[in-house]
Order: structure tokens, then sequence, then C-alpha cells
């Protein structure tokens, strides 16, 4: 799995930021980040993923919290249950 930009579409680009982009330890990871607080990211499966998952394989999750507290998680997997304007409105990049 690698983490892909646009995280939305193409016109959502200039909202977006990177995470880690300066980390060599770490994947860079391209987000939208709104006000709240709340951060959107993308990923693309490769397809040994797609059909392992197609096949029942289970997703795991790592969290590397540095002894903090848990921060709430959604994965979603396929097209986001949300259509993109409706993310965009609830990410703040919309009036």
């Amino acid at each position: 799995m690698t983490p892909i930009s646009p995280v939305l579409s193409e016109e959502f680009i200039p909202y977006e930021t990177v995470y880690a982009k300066q980390q060599r330890e770490y994947t860079p990871l391209p987000v939208i980040k709104n006000a709240a607080g709340v951060v959107l990211s993308r990923w693309h499966l490769t397809d040994e993923e797609r059909k392992a998952v197609a096949e029942g394989a289970d997703v795991f999750l790592s969290i590397h919290t540095f002894n903090n507290p848990l921060q709430p998680l959604r994965i979603e997997i396929g097209e986001c249950d949300r259509s993109i304007l409706e993310i965009a409105e609830y990410m703040g990049l919309v009036p």
C-alpha cells in the first residue's frame, strides 16, 4: 500500500500538505487537514493486495501513538462512502 496524491481530486491539491516530507525514516504522507483536525489520506493497493482483500484477507492498521492517547480512526475500502464534494465540504474546503 502506498499513500497517493491527489487525496480527493486535482482541484484540491492546493489544500494538501505532506507529513514526514523531510523525514527519511517515514513514508511521506499527502493529506488534507481541516480546521477541526480531521486528516484525510488516500492509499493505493497493489494488484496483489487487492486480490488478497477480495479473497478475504484482513486489513491491519499500525498506529504509532508514542504513548499518547489514541485518536479516533476510520478506514474505508474502495470508493469513499461520501462524494468528493461532501468530503470537501466536511473538510471545510468549499463553502
